[in-house]
């Protein structure tokens, strides 16, 4: 059939597929159409001799001998070009090129190539062809000819049928209207915070529904009408399109950018110059803010001035996306889950943090000015912007502007507060006045969620303290502590750990307390009694240590000395102290400490903390030394003391919770408390982290605490709280904190939850060298307290999958069957429930007795000490049940 026009008629003059190439498969066929089309050629009065006498056709291959020149061209979209095009020309192709004419300049740019509807898409693969090279030239030009017609009749096609002449126009139109529409599509959201949050896709709102109604916001809050309305232009070059907010310095307007392909802008007021020093500051302003180049931080276009508006415009980019605060009314209970809120708070981090390295601070930071759009965060408005310590009119929000601000100036410590203020804002529901929010957090007595969270409750208790001096130092500061917070956080809700690598702590660099209980069976093999108290020195040993702050001037000495003895690296610290390029160091000072307590000078130590306490009094790590100082002088009550600080300044650390926890415990086993009970069940199963969380029980519980949960306590029922919080909070965020599994379980046994203790030390990885350990324990734990026949049963089953080539395995052993001879005795009856054996004896009375007695002897062989084995086997033979031969 023949080739339709775009208006669906036939072209007259066309052959359709009798002239196609591509269905002749022999080459005389072939040549004998191109005769046919050699008389069509001559019929329309045209030949080869139209374009063989050298004229100069251009690079499109018109008549305007144009130069091509060496530049990019645009190339006209052909759905039939050859695809291979880039290849080596064949001898039809480069006699067509020769057609043209010598004179002829192609240039050695891109060039627009021409459609050729007989062009023979197998050209380059018929090897017969090069035999004819100069039948095929002939040939070519021809159909160039052809083309010509071609281009010819287009024209006069076009000229009748505009649609035609503007197909490119609008496949360009479609192109770009797809490309707006899709800027929606949905994708897939995207993870951050070292892959612990994922931040979902957030669909950007459209520009018109971005508009609001300005009379409505006029009726409701009394405010001036917008200045500017629709339709509007702006210095000759932004359409007002409306309004989308009302700010601190009047209408934000959104427009049309008339210059730049109808970029949609923002232009938000500037501050009124009012005076000189107001004028001169706002020219700085313009500087500084032209100069911001940040992706998190919303583009800088322009600086304009309008009489309608005093101070001008700042024109911005155009962000479309929800705000921090639609995203979370959005929700049911119009809060954003904690992960989230931290999530895109450290996304905004990164924004702040590059202001203030230029020495600048945002001032307004507020769920408002962060906006979430497809797959990326943006601060916006920044009309509030300023020098550190700038002067002058300081724009910021109720609620939300640190209280110093207007005494002190901004600074890093008042942007600092409204982040703490912004993750509160978006997490719980602050306490309101005149429809402001008052200064302070809720109390975790009254808000479950802090309760559940105490460590963010923590940093935000820091991050907003009323005092800037103690609130974090920088954002590097606060972000760290989010990244251990969010741990704890997932931790608690999901069960899922993560890796600690934004610590300030080494590892734990042993373990403590997790082996007293099995110990104490060692005195079936040596007769000697032991305890299963902890004590000061292991739970000194087994803290993490601070890692050295790698930006002190005396970190790289300090990194050489770790290697050295004790002694000497003591004399070095010294030297280095008399030197000017030290003096500014806290690292050294508290090496000497270090060294101090590793060759045992503990009370030297704590009078050389004395002489720096006025100096570094406000450093954590001096708070950490004073206390492990303390302890290691079993100065309980000042321990505590200086842990507490060290978790109220580092509340995402691990390590100032395991200390706290350990001297509590410590505590407890001074007053005599150790093993007693002193909270409710409920209570104590909420506690432990693994029974369920603290957030679930009823607000009257807490009453008697205080505001800020305090850790400063000598009360034994707090101490066994927070003990039992802080152990169960290390564990379950990091399953190789061992020490703090065994602790956990000791406090739950002393509260007479062994199933719970058991299942906490059931938690050790398989791979940890402490798992075996943890095994024997839970065996002697389900023996202990009250006696069950089903918890006797299951101690020996679990004894059972322990191999036998174990050291303890028999003394464990024992320990079972005496259990289970003593439930029996206890309940007066000669044999158990079920009649299935224990181990391999009978569970009975008479059964366990003769496998304790058996047992015993086999015990006494493995005794040490020939007095203990005559008592071992005295023993069997007490416990041997009577016979008659």
């Amino acid at each position: 059939m023949s080739p339709e026009r775009p208006d669906g008629t036939e072209h007259p003059d066309d052959h359709g597929d009798k002239l196609s190439p591509d269905h002749i498969s022999d080459r005389s066929e072939r040549l004998r159409h191109i005769d046919h089309l050699d008389n069509v050629t001559d019929s329309r009065g045209t030949g080869r001799s139209a374009h063989t006498g050298g004229e100069d056709r251009g690079p499109r291959g018109d008549d305007s001998g144009e130069d091509a020149g060496e530049g990019t061209q645009a190339v006209k979209f052909d759905p039939f070009a050859d695809e291979d095009e880039d290849e080596e020309p064949t001898p039809r192709e480069a006699a067509q090129k020769a057609s043209k004419g010598a004179g002829e300049d192609t240039g050695e740019g891109t060039q627009a190539v021409k459609f050729d509807p007989f062009a023979d898409e197998d050209e380059d693969e018929d090897d017969g062809w090069d035999d004819h090279a100069d039948r095929g030239a002939d040939i070519d030009a021809l159909l160039a000819d052809l083309n010509e017609l071609r281009d010819r009749h287009d024209g006069e096609e076009a000229a009748t049928d505009p649609s035609s002449a503007d197909t490119s126009a609008r496949a360009r139109e479609q192109a770009l209207s797809t490309f707006r529409q899709r800027r929606g599509a949905r994708r897939v959201g995207r993870t951050v915070a070292d892959g612990m949050v994922h931040l979902p896709f957030v669909v950007p709102t459209r520009p018109e529904n971005a508009l609001i109604d300005p009379d409505k916001a006029v009726k409701k809050k009394g405010i001036p009408a917008p200045q500017l309305n629709p339709g509007e232009m702006v210095a000759g070059q932004y359409e007002i399109l409306g309004v989308i907010a009302h700010g601190g310095l009047g209408w934000i307007y959104l427009a049309n950018d008339h210059f730049v392909s109808g970029r949609l802008v923002v232009l938000k007021g500037m501050q009124a110059e009012k005076s000189r020093d107001e004028t001169a500051t706002a020219i700085a302003e313009r500087e500084f803010l032209a100069d911001i180049t940040h992706p998190g931080i919303v583009k800088i276009y322009n600086f304009i001035d309008d009489p309608r508006v005093p101070g001008g415009f700042i024109v911005m980019e155009y962000v479309g996306g929800p705000s921090l605060r639609d995203r979370r009314n959005a929700q049911p209970d119009h809060l954003l889950r904690v992960d989230l809120a931290i999530g895109y708070i450290l996304e905004t981090l990164e924004a702040l943090d590059y202001l203030h390295s230029r020495g600048v601070v945002y001032n307004d930071l507020k769920p408002d000015n962060i906006i979430v759009t497809e797959e990326q965060v943006k601060l916006i408005d920044l009309g509030a912007v300023s020098g550190i310590g700038a002067f002058g009119f300081i724009y910021g929000t109720k609620g939300f502007q640190a209280p110093e601000v207007g005494a002190e100036g901004p600074s890093v410590a008042s942007d600092i507060y409204t982040v703490g203020r912004t993750l509160a804002a978006l997490t719980v529901h602050l306490p309101k006045q005149n429809g402001v929010y008052t200064h302070g957090l809720p109390s975790p007595n009254t808000e479950p969620i802090f309760r559940r969270y105490l460590s963010f409750y923590r940093l935000l208790l820091r991050a907003t303290h009323s005092d800037p001096a103690k609130r974090f130092r920088n954002v590097e500061e606060l972000r760290t502590q989010l990244y251990g917070v969010l741990r704890e956080v997932l931790a608690v809700r999901d069960g899922v750990q993560y890796p600690a690598q934004h610590s300030l702590f080494s590892p734990q660099r042993t373990t403590f307390g997790t082996k007293h209980l099995v110990f104490r069976t060692d005195q079936l093999i040596d007769g000697v009694d032991r305890t299963v108290r902890i004590t000061a020195p292991e739970v000194v040993s087994a803290l993490p240590a601070p890692l050295i702050d790698r930006n002190d001037v005396g970190a790289a000495m300090l990194s050489g000395s770790s290697y050295t003895e004790p002694q000497e690296a003591l004399e070095t610290l010294r030297q280095a102290m008399k030197t000017e390029e030290y003096e500014q160091s806290a690292e050294i000072p508290l090496g000497v400490v270090r060294a101090m307590l590793d060759l045992g000078f503990t009370g030297q130590a704590r009078t050389w903390l004395g002489s720096l306490e006025s100096e570094l009094g406000h450093d954590w790590r001096f708070q950490w030394y004073s206390g492990v100082t303390a302890l290691l002088l079993d100065d309980y009550v000042a321990a505590q003391r200086h842990f507490a600080e060290v978790l109220n300044i580092l509340p995402g650390e691990a390590a100032p919770k395991l200390a706290l926890a350990a001297v509590n415990e410590l505590i407890l086993q001074q007053l005599g408390f150790h093993h007693s009970a002193l909270l409710d069940e409920k209570t104590a199963r909420a506690t432990s982290v693994l029974g369920g969380s603290l957030a679930d029980l009823d607000n009257e519980i807490f009453t008697d605490m205080s505001t800020t949960w305090s850790h400063l306590t000598q009360d034994p029922p707090l101490l066994r709280f927070n003990a039992m919080r802080l152990y169960g909070l290390v564990w379950v965020t990091n399953l190789t904190t061992v020490s703090s599994a065994f602790g956990l379980a000791r406090q739950l046994m002393a509260e007479d939850q062994i199933e719970m203790a058991v299942a906490a030390l059931d938690k050790v990885p398989q791979a940890s060298r402490h798992h075996r350990m943890a095994q024997l324990t839970t065996i002697l734990q389900l023996i202990s307290g009250t006696l069950t026949e089903s918890r006797i049963r299951r101690a020996a089953r679990r004894l059972e999958e322990i191999p036998t080539n174990e050291p303890r395995f028999l003394q464990i052993k024992i320990a079972v069957m005496s259990a289970g001879l003593n439930f029996l005795r206890d309940a007066g009856v000669e044999s158990a429930a079920s009649a299935n054996p224990l181990f391999e004896h009978d569970f009975t009375q008479r059964g366990l007795r003769t496998g304790l007695s058996e047992t015993l002897r086999r015990q006494a062989r493995q005794a040490p000490y020939p007095r203990h084995r005559y008592a071992l086997v005295d023993m069997a033979n007490q416990v041997r049940p009577v016979t008659w031969f």
